[in-house]
């Protein structure tokens, strides 16, 4: 079945069931990376949902370089400096009890190895995500709703930073940005 101008490529399934052959193929690749990791992952839709079920005891925390956060970010998110920094002014974990903390990267490596560092620091209701690649997909991710990627003004994102070539299968409803070669040993070295 051929996907409508607003779908990414043949999408597989029936109506209710939609994923592309690009989705499926990041969601391989982030179920392989963050099951590097004894930690919960959260998919694009229950990361929605615990958001909208109580949004105010969800933090967000992008570990993502602040380059690739300039270009697209997931709403209401901190960065992982922003977070320490919090986490420090607060003493200790207990701080956090009754929070869920949802870390983000690209694809859920440098996520689920945050997040098993908070969980080895004893914080509580810690979960990684299949990184905002896969978030990309989901069909609130653009537009204007609450869930909408936004860019670094706060704006709608058109733009989704993929980091490099083997991540580059967000939805095509967003034009990718990858670091040059350059950028992506920098990134690796030095988040």
């Amino acid at each position: 079945m051929q996907g409508s101008d607003d779908d990414d490529d043949a999408t597989v399934g029936n109506e209710d069931d939609r994923m592309t052959e690009r989705h499926r193929a990041i969601i391989r690749k982030a179920e392989y990376h963050c099951g590097a990791f004894d930690v919960p992952v959260l998919t694009a839709q229950e990361l929605i949902a615990l958001r909208e079920k109580d949004d105010a005891r969800v933090i967000v925390v992008d570990v993502r370089t602040e380059a690739e956060r300039r270009v697209a970010r997931l709403p209401r998110s901190v960065s992982r400096c922003y977070f320490e920094k919090a986490l420090r002014l607060n003493a200790d974990a207990a701080s956090l009890r009754g929070v869920k903390i949802v870390v983000i990267c690209t694809v859920g490596r440098r996520s689920g190895h945050y997040a098993r560092q908070l969980v080895m620091r004893s914080c509580e209701n810690v979960f990684n995500s299949q990184g905002i690649v896969a978030y990309s997909h989901h069909h609130l991710a653009r537009g204007a709703g609450p869930h909408a990627l936004v860019d670094e003004e706060g704006r709608p994102a058109t733009r989704l930073h993929v980091y490099a070539r083997p991540w580059d299968l967000g939805s095509e409803r967003f034009e990718s940005v990858r670091f040059g070669l350059v950028g992506a040993a920098r990134a690796a070295m030095f988040g």
